[in-house]
């Protein structure tokens, strides 16, 4: 009998106008679902490198290797049969016909269509701010900018004490440059800590030598040919030879506004629970995106809604979940997290313990009734955020008296990650739980953190959770010592 032959099925073109980190999490969930049967995948990124960790810019500081940096390297893609276009801006939707236009006139057509722009650092209107010496910290090429221009007899100042200012300030004081943050809310980090919080953070700061002026808003930078210092609005003056702009973030949203796609208030791609754009064949995901009504600016959030797009196209019916916000970092060697309604906007009771002269400060807020962790912040020592944080994503009551969430830790009462439930997430970027970890450990008989994270995906995106997985390997390794002994 002759056999009929049987025409391939045509694939759909997906493509991904982003190579940040959120793109890259798409791309890794492509795999993951094996959505190559369903799609030819294109991936546009304006910077000419593969996509890399922006989370640990300062890395690149300190050494200038960017092969430390990035995500996978090429061949990853082409091994994942996927087409990586790097170098090539998208200037231009057209959502009539399905097409993508670059800066150098490339077309490219599409059947789905993945918004990854992520965000750009805001410019305030500041006199000067296009002199020699004034940058932003936002990017390799940012970073490779400043290394250039630098020298350590400079002064700096960093415009901006959140997270990202707090970073550049560290990079630049271990170049040698006296450094000075200004910040214009009353404190640093005014998104994630409360006034005693920041203020225990200022004074530990200080000590490794920054310099710190919070309250002052910077309205010019002083120059003809090059920065000489900058002016506040108070009247202020600062002498300095290199200005870093770290002021805040701003979705890049500017295609999505020129192709008529639905824009936030205060600018953002307005997304549905599952990342759906106005246009029924358009995602968005990451900073530019605006879902659940706000712009995420921390990975974990944006690495969901990767997942999310990427089951949806396996037909996987996965939602945005909004959950709580994490923020764990280490600013300038002090150890910092703020966690669920940290500020306690919600009506609550504080409990707070500090302690000065070791600069360690906690506050968790729990519930009027006594029996939830509802936020909290813990600066200087930060070990039991694991239980706070899960116990406030589980809902668990709280047993025995509340204040003892934030005792001091003695040898007889100090709490390991080995005594935690095996539900608790460890890796909320990949929404990895203690138990797997723990499995996986005993039965690849895993001795590295290395192993440990290639095998559980965990720690593999903000590695904010890096501590825990040493420590829980540690610990589980003791014990399987001392149970062979």
């Amino acid at each position: 009998m002759k056999r009929t032959a049987v025409a391939p099925v045509k694939k759909s073109k997906l493509v991904v106008i982003g190579n940040g980190p959120a793109g890259f999490k798409f791309c890794e969930k492509f795999v993951k679902y094996r959505l190559e049967k369903q799609f030819d995948l294109v991936v546009y990124g304006e910077e000419h490198y593969p996509a890399y960790d922006r989370i640990n810019l300062t890395r690149h500081f300190e050494d200038s290797v960017i092969e430390k940096l990035v995500l996978a390297p090429v061949s990853w893609y082409t091994q994942n049969k996927i087409t990586l276009k790097t170098g090539q801006q998208v200037v231009e939707i057209d959502r009539k016909q399905r097409l993508i236009k670059t800066s150098n006139g490339a077309v490219e057509q599409y059947d789905k269509l993945i918004l990854a722009t992520g965000s750009a650092p805001f410019i305030p209107s500041l006199e000067n701010r296009e002199l020699p010496g004034v940058f932003v910290y936002r990017t390799i090429d940012d970073i490779t900018a400043i290394q250039s221009y630098i020298q350590p007899e400079h002064k700096a100042i960093v415009i901006g004490g959140g997270i990202l200012g707090l970073e550049a300030a560290r990079a630049l004081l271990y170049a040698g440059l006296q450094t000075t943050v200004i910040e214009i809310a009353p404190h640093l980090m005014p998104r994630q800590l409360d006034v005693e919080g920041a203020a225990i953070l200022q004074q530990q700061v200080e000590q490794l030598g920054l310099s710190v002026y919070c309250s002052k808003q910077v309205t010019k930078i002083l120059g003809t040919e090059e920065v000489k210092g900058i002016t506040c609005a108070d009247g202020t003056c600062l002498t300095a030879d290199v200005v870093i702009i770290s002021a805040g973030i701003r979705p890049r949203d500017e295609l999505g506004v020129r192709c008529g796609l639905q824009i936030g208030t205060n600018g953002g791609i307005v997304v549905n629970n599952y990342n759906l754009t106005s246009d029924e064949n358009i995602f968005a995901i990451g900073e530019c995106a605006l879902a659940a009504d706000r712009i995420w600016g921390l990975a974990a959030p944006c690495y969901e809604m990767a997942e999310v797009v990427a089951a949806r196209l396996a037909k996987i019916y996965k939602v945005f979940s909004a959950n709580v916000l994490l923020t764990k970092l280490k600013v300038l060697e002090v150890k910092v997290v703020s966690f669920g309604d940290a500020l306690g906007k919600h009506p609550h009771i504080p409990l707070v313990y500090r302690h000065e002269e070791t600069g360690v400060y906690k506050r968790i807020n729990i519930s009027p009734d006594q029996q939830y962790v509802l936020g909290g912040i813990l600066v200087g020592e930060a070990g039991c955020y694991a239980t706070l944080f899960h116990m406030l994503r589980n809902r668990i009551k709280i047993t025995g008296l509340p204040a003892e969430l934030i005792a001091p830790k003695t040898e007889t009462n100090e709490e390991k990650i080995t005594d935690f439930p095996d539900n608790t997430i460890i890796c909320l970027c990949e929404g990895v739980c203690k138990g797997t970890i723990v499995a996986d450990i005993l039965e690849n008989n895993l001795t590295r953190l290395d192993e440990v994270k290639k095998m559980t995906n965990a720690g593999t995106g903000c590695e904010s959770c890096i501590s825990l997985l040493e420590d829980l390997l540690a610990e589980v390794s003791r014990k399987v010592l001392q149970t062979r002994s």
